[in-house]
C-alpha cells in the first residue's frame, strides 16, 4: 500500500518524532511504500495566499502544491501526526490542507452540493495532548478534532475510511506510559 505520512510538530525529537518513527517502521514491516513529510523541516509555506489563487483561477497550480497533490495522489493512505493545540491541529499542518487540499482537487461543487474527488483513500489522524482523558471528556478536546479533521476534511473529500486516536498527557506520564502508547500506535498502525 502506497502510504503519505506527514508530521506537524517543530521538533523532530518530540515525541510526535518518535510516533513518526513508529509508523514507518510498522508501515515497511507491512511492505507498504512509504513516503514522509515534516511540514516544519521542509519549511513548507502554510499560507494560502493572493497569488496561489490567481495562479488557481489562471488554471495553474503553485509547483509547491502541485508536488504535494502528486503525493496525495499516489497514496491509498494518508497519516497525519501532530500535536493538539487550542483545541486544534497546528497552523502549519492546516495551512497544508488550505493550500493543499483545493477546489478541483480534493473537492468539487456540483448541482447537487459538494462531492469530495479523494474517493478509495483512507485516513489516519495520529495525534498528541497534554490533557488527560478526564480533561478531554470534560472538555471535548478530541471531538472537536474528529468533527473538524477526520470528519470536517477527509470525510468532506471523500475518503473512504478515517480513524482518529489520540495519546492523552504525553508531557505529564511516565516513559513507561509513552512507550506502552507507541505499542498501541503500532496497532493502530496495522489496522
Amino acid at each position: 500500500m502506497n502510504t503519505l505520512v506527514i508530521m506537524a510538530h517543530p521538533n523532530p525529537a518530540s515525541f510526535n518524532g518518535a510516533i513518526m518513527g513508529v509508523v514507518k517502521k510498522e508501515l515497511e514491516k507491512k511492505g507498504s511504500e512509504v513516503r514522509v513529510k515534516d511540514l516544519y523541516a521542509m519549511n513548507w509555506n502554510p499560507v494560502l495566499g493572493a497569488s496561489d489563487f490567481q495562479q488557481m483561477v489562471e488554471g495553474k497550480i503553485p509547483e509547491d502544491i502541485a508536488r504535494e497533490q502528486a503525493d496525495i495522489s499516489w497514496a491509498e493512505e494518508l497519516i497525519l501526526i501532530s500535536p493538539v493545540w487550542w483545541f486544534s491541529i497546528p497552523a502549519m499542518l492546516k495551512g497544508y490542507i488550505d493550500r493543499v487540499f483545493s477546489l478541483g482537487f480534493a473537492y468539487d461543487y456540483t448541482e447537487n452540493g459538494p462531492k469530495g474527488l479523494l474517493t478509495g483513500k483512507k485516513a489516519k489522524v495520529i495525534t498528541t495532548s497534554g490533557a488527560d482523558e478526564s480533561e478531554d471528556r470534560q472538555t471535548g478536546m478530541t471531538d472537536s478534532i474528529n468533527k473538524s479533521v477526520v470528519n470536517g476534511i477527509f470525510g468532506f473529500c471523500g475518503f473512504d475510511k478515517m480513524e482518529y486516536i489520540n495519546c492523552f498527557g504525553v508531557p505529564f506520564v511516565k516513559d513507561e506510559d509513552r512507550q506502552k502508547m507507541l505499542v498501541e500506535i503500532g496497532k493502530f498502525v496495522n489496522k
